[in-house]
């Protein structure tokens, strides 16, 4: 999906924690970059993980009978772990810890 700018604006992108988190209702997004030759632009990457011994699943106020929790709980080093030994794969690592309860 192409975003477009908004002077005088900042993006967003959601991470998987935020998807876990929400159980889904927010998208994390693989971030992308069109480099533009005639106009120049700024990016500011900042990144803010939990510690590692966190433990990270839907929030339970999220969670109901009708709507399951979509992943398992994980330790954030273990997620970590997890990501870096299989590789970049966009976002089918994030949708790969969805539980199998579903």
């Amino acid at each position: 999906m192409t975003v477009d700018p908004v002077p005088n604006a900042f993006i967003v992108n959601i991470g998987d924690q935020l998807q876990v988190l929400s159980n889904a209702n927010y998208k994390s997004v693989e971030h992308r970059v069109i480099v533009n030759s005639e106009k120049e632009r700024v990016s500011i990457a900042l990144f803010y993980n939990p510690r590692g011994d966190m433990l990270i699943k839907p929030a339970e106020e999220l969670v109901t009978e009708d709507h399951p929790p979509l992943y398992p709980p994980t330790i954030y080093d273990e997620y970590r772990l997890y990501m870096r030994t299989r590789g970049p794969r966009g976002k089918s690592q994030v949708e790969s810890l969805k539980s199998s309860l579903q």
